[in-house]
């Protein structure tokens, strides 16, 4: 496919055709046609070659000439253009400073809000968690030694402010309720393990009234030991179906909806070391290898959902324009 070819301004074309005719370019162009080549005639050829450079030259002079005039018109252009917007630019510093401030705070107070509420989701899943971990273990015990460790694992487990923070007094609140079912249990386990010795002392006397007695009472406490196991696992259950608290209930800060006119990332150095290491520093950051691993990032998706990444000493991260 041809290239068309670029319609000249007449302004141009009319300087170009002056330089023409200053120059008796068309006599030249009439002389082309009779011009006789042969050894007797080189002096005239050679003067015929010379005038048609007096011709070139002339315009090569003429595009010189306009073109220093253009220079001066877009120099021209280019100083009305910093001007013109240096006065825009004079009002619209402080505003866009601000805009920019502000639109970052309440960024910030969003990350903020969300992380303080995965943060008491976390405490509250924990309780639970912990809840309906110690339930179990009470229902497996089967020994009243073994009933007394979880007591004191339970016990521990509320003192740990630490952990639980604001939410200690719902977490002790919680685990007291399974210590009771759970000191009930180990006064039956007890009673369970005194009927197994007394059940061994009559079988050794060959008592056969006492084993009888006994065997029944021991039938008894398995059951209500059983019971007892199905009330401590329903108990944790009935914690998280009664208690709305064991949910994040937060009514969040309704805050101003922000959009990034532009996001794009960019990079700082954070590790001289590691940086050096994968080649990335040139006596300052290498930007042109940065780009090709940010650019890496971006096509394999591994900046999504994030607004900042380290990678081999490099801080890639989200600017935001507003």
């Amino acid at each position: 496919m041809s290239t068309p070819t670029p319609v000249l301004p007449a302004v141009i074309t009319g300087k170009f055709n002056i330089a023409l005719t200053q120059s008796k370019f068309q006599l030249l162009a009439n002389k082309a046609d009779t011009l006789i080549y042969n050894e007797d005639n080189l002096e005239k050829i050679a003067v015929f070659l010379k005038d048609l450079r007096v011709v070139k030259n002339a315009i090569d002079d003429t595009y010189k000439e306009g073109k220093e005039e253009s220079l001066k018109i877009c120099q021209a252009w280019d100083a009305a253009k910093r001007t013109f917007k240096s006065m825009v630019t004079s009002i619209e510093e402080k505003p866009s400073r601000e805009y920019t401030r502000l639109c970052q705070v309440v960024e910030q107070r969003k990350i903020d809000q969300q992380r303080e509420l995965q943060r008491i989701q976390t405490i509250k899943d924990g309780i639970t968690a912990n809840a309906t971990r110690f339930a179990q273990a009470i229902a497996d015990c089967t020994t009243s030694i073994q009933l007394t460790d979880i007591e004191r694992s339970i016990n521990l487990e509320k003192t740990r402010k630490d952990k639980y923070g604001e939410f200690l007094e719902e977490a002790v609140a919680r685990y007291s309720e399974l210590n009771t079912i759970l000191a009930e249990q180990k006064v039956t386990v007890r009673e369970h393990e005194r009927l197994l010795q007394e059940q061994l002392d009559a079988i050794k006397k060959n008592d056969e009234a006492k084993m009888i007695e006994l065997e029944e009472k021991k039938e008894a406490l398995e059951a209500k030991i059983e019971e007892a196991k199905t009330v401590v696992q329903e108990t944790a259950i009935n914690q998280v179906v009664n208690n709305p608290g064991s949910y994040v209930q937060i009514t969040a800060e309704v805050l101003p909806e922000v959009k990034a006119r532009r996001t794009t990332w960019k990079y700082a150095m954070v590790d001289y070391k590691k940086a050096f290491a994968a080649d990335l520093l040139d006596f300052s950051v290498n930007d042109e290898k940065c780009k090709q691993v940010l650019k890496t990032l971006k096509d394999t998706d591994q900046l999504s959902g994030k607004t900042e990444l380290v990678l081999n000493g490099i801080r890639y991260y989200e600017e935001k324009t507003y």
